[in-house]
């Protein structure tokens, strides 16, 4: 694999250069507490390419989403707050020309262009578009959806998370866009997507701190590339890093390959990373491929696991349809380097036990594991049932909350055969010490079905991993 095409991004900086004009700071004088700036803010941006928000002892309200147009530059006092107000949605900066890829391919030719956004704390961005956003895209993405009752009462949307219907979005969304940057901000205590870019190339998101956002901090929907991803720290609700080129309806907005992206010093505070492929079907029978290839993630630490699998929608079984891929999906030239686990987990989110600290459940290729650190020995690793890199079909019982087993769902496709082939193992070391044993390195997962399901989980099936070529150097 050719690395120097995905290190060169570091030298890309995605619209930081945008607005060249002198910026125009907002007085201070011109906000006032309590009082929505919305409107401030748009008349500001229809005078000037480049707009800075000052430092304020109050928030700043919003009502719908900051709209940045081609060469849109907004700077933010990194002290001052942005709120969004109850009842206005998730969203709350947005480039002017979002594409709802969810029936349709993205074109290749990117609507906006070279903008940037750095600074301030952004908060209380609560699920659904607000209704005071006009574009008739954002208003498709807030049509309802179908919802169920979780185990605790709750009425709770497809994905899985409390909210309002629709589709999710991001507090930042760029969709269609290229050459853009996000940096040395707060998003805090919000619902949505921390930063969702869909259909984009040629972006930087970098110096980012996640105050326990309740969804993927950075989730990136294909067809995306050549993107940078760095300096992120903090808990997310979710995956804290999502490269998701196929996901279920309504929890994507776009979907097609993902390539040459770079993720590096992140700090995941116990998260979990996720690469998401796939083959997406339209309704009308038409087909994209969604795969992730030509990646590198490289000082991660602290996720408790990354997984590498194409999972069917969690509740396929509750509303009766069927909304997953007919492939497990393919990734291929993807190199972890320097990455450092100091726990284990035995279950991770939706009660799913946690068997290996690399999840493998699609067609992989030449997958690189330089240099990974495990902060505790060997010997209590697999005591604990655990394997660095697992491939092969899981089984995972949902209970949602209920004794009753007719309410119980199944999570993952249990008849799904996948192969991981030329898997490359370098300096692997369980609590300083070096490890080149394959047993503890990597395997292959065999379903069976269970008899005795319920009164036992989990469910099982005949799904499993085939190995190919492993190398351990």
């Amino acid at each position: 694999m050719e690395l120097q095409p995905i290190l060169d991004l570091e030298k890309e900086r995605g619209g930081a250069d945008a607005g060249r004009a002198p910026a125009y700071t907002i007085p201070a004088e011109a906000f006032a507490e309590n009082v929505c700036a919305s409107d401030l803010l748009e008349a500001a941006f229809a005078a000037h390419p480049w707009v800075e928000i000052p430092r304020l002892s109050f928030p700043v309200l919003l009502n719908r989403p900051i709209v940045l147009k081609s060469g849109a530059r907004l700077t933010v006092h990194p002290e001052t707050v942005l709120h969004m107000q109850p009842g206005c949605g998730g969203c709350m900066l947005r480039n002017a020309d979002v594409f709802d890829g969810r029936r349709r391919h993205y074109p290749e030719e990117k609507n906006d262009h070279d903008m940037l956004v750095e600074g301030g704390i952004w908060e209380y961005a609560r699920s659904g578009v607000s209704p005071f956003d006009l574009s008739p895209e954002m208003r498709v993405f807030g049509q309802s959806r179908e919802t169920f009752v979780d185990g605790e009462g709750r009425r709770t949307n497809l994905a899985g998370s409390e909210g309002e219907g629709g589709a999710f979005l991001g507090v930042f969304l760029f969709s269609n866009a290229s050459r853009f940057t996000v940096r040395r901000l707060v998003i805090r205590d919000c619902d949505f997507y921390g930063i969702l870019i869909a259909g984009c190339d040629h972006f930087v998101i970098e110096d980012i701190d996640f105050d326990h956002n309740r969804m993927d901090g950075v989730n990136v929907n294909g067809p995306s590339g050549w993107g940078l991803i760095q300096r992120m720290k903090g808990k997310t609700g979710d995956d804290f890093v999502a490269l998701n080129a196929w996901d279920w309806d309504q929890s994507a907005i776009s979907y097609g390959e993902i390539h040459h992206i770079l993720i590096q010093d992140v700090n995941c505070s116990g998260d979990e990373i996720r690469l998401l492929p796939g083959r997406k079907t339209y309704a009308d029978g038409r087909q994209t491929e969604c795969p992730i290839y030509d990646c590198l993630y490289r000082r991660v630490h602290n996720a408790y696991c990354v997984k590498l699998y194409q999972q069917p929608n969690c509740a396929n079984e509750i509303v009766g349809k069927l909304d997953k891929s007919d492939i497990p999906g393919e990734i291929r030239d993807v190199v972890f380097q320097d990455v450092e686990l100091d726990a284990l987990t035995s279950t991770g989110l939706g009660e799913v036990a946690v068997t290996a600290l690399f999840d493998v459940c699609a067609d992989c290729r030449h997958l690189v594991f330089d240099n990974i650190r495990i902060g505790v020995g060997e010997e209590e690793f697999r005591a604990a049932g655990m394997r660095l890199v697992e491939v092969g079909a899981k089984s995972s019982t949902w209970k949602r909350g209920y004794t009753d087993p007719e309410k119980w769902v199944e999570l993952f496709d249990t008849e799904l055969v996948c192969t991981a082939d030329d898997l490359v193992f370098r300096h692997i070391t369980f609590a300083g010490k070096e490890c080149r044993d394959p047993a503890a390195l990597v395997g292959a997962r065999v379903l069976t079905p269970n008899p005795d399901y319920p009164r036992t989980t989990q469910r099982g099936g005949h799904g499993k991993g085939i190995l190919g070529r492993v190398t351990i150097e």
